[in-house]
């Protein structure tokens, strides 16, 4: 998909119900830009805070029952904060990212390549504004981490709208920065909230989280599947 066709696509959707388009539907950085990994200016903590952040998120997840085995949703993957340390983690083949930025999907595959990770066979796609009917799988364990903050109403209805068709019956979701979420959002995906975090739950600053940014973080949401 190429840069004007994806960013086309993420404009028509400011157009519905006075959506925005995303945080970082301008940003585009060349090969070199991604080769010297200014991608991680642009998302919080820095390059003081990448790993440690990442790693944050595959504990929250194996804490939450993830297993080398599961099958693994990234929602906004971006440029692997979280997924090389998926990837490393989870059975080949069981990693699934997307990101609607094609400059950040290029910096995965590229670091995929870099840590020697394609005997792994993760899946890093471009797609745009939830529209999941392309991906063919279902997964028992998903997560948005710091994704959906960045939408407004009408993108995250489309979310949810979207996501139940990729979640296992006792599949998992975790949502952070969830200061919005309204219980009646999850109704379309059919999901409940089984768990919910505060910052006084988690040992953020031991991952990289100044005080200050701990409280945004939180609550994090573990969402699950109700029955058919």
């Amino acid at each position: 998909m190429g840069v004007i066709t994806l960013r086309g696509a993420l404009k028509s959707l400011s157009k519905v119900k006075g959506a925005a388009a995303g945080k970082y539907t301008d940003l585009v950085l060349d090969g070199n830009a991604i080769a010297r990994g200014e991608y991680k200016q642009h998302l919080g903590g820095g390059s003081e805070g990448w790993d440690a952040r990442g790693r944050f998120q595959l504990e929250l997840l194996r804490a939450g029952g993830l297993q080398t085995s599961s099958n693994l949703l990234d929602i906004g993957c971006g440029p692997l904060r979280a997924g090389v340390h998926f990837i490393r983690y989870l059975n080949a083949g069981h990693y699934y990212g997307f990101d609607y930025n094609l400059s950040f999907v290029e910096a995965a595959r590229r670091l995929i390549a870099e840590n020697g990770l394609e005997e792994k066979r993760p899946t890093v796609v471009a797609l745009a504004n939830f529209e999941l009917k392309s991906i063919d799988r279902m997964f028992d364990h998903a997560i948005a981490f710091s994704v959906l903050n960045h939408c407004n109403e009408a993108q995250r209805s489309l979310f949810f709208a979207n996501i139940g068709r990729c979640l296992a019956p006792a599949a998992k979701l975790f949502i952070s920065h969830g200061n919005w979420l309204k219980e009646e959002d999850l109704a379309p995906a059919r999901l409940v909230i089984l768990r919910r975090f505060e910052a006084a739950d988690l040992n953020l600053g031991q991952y990289g989280w100044p005080p200050e940014e701990q409280r945004s973080v939180c609550p994090i949401y573990e969402l699950g599947r109700l029955p058919d």
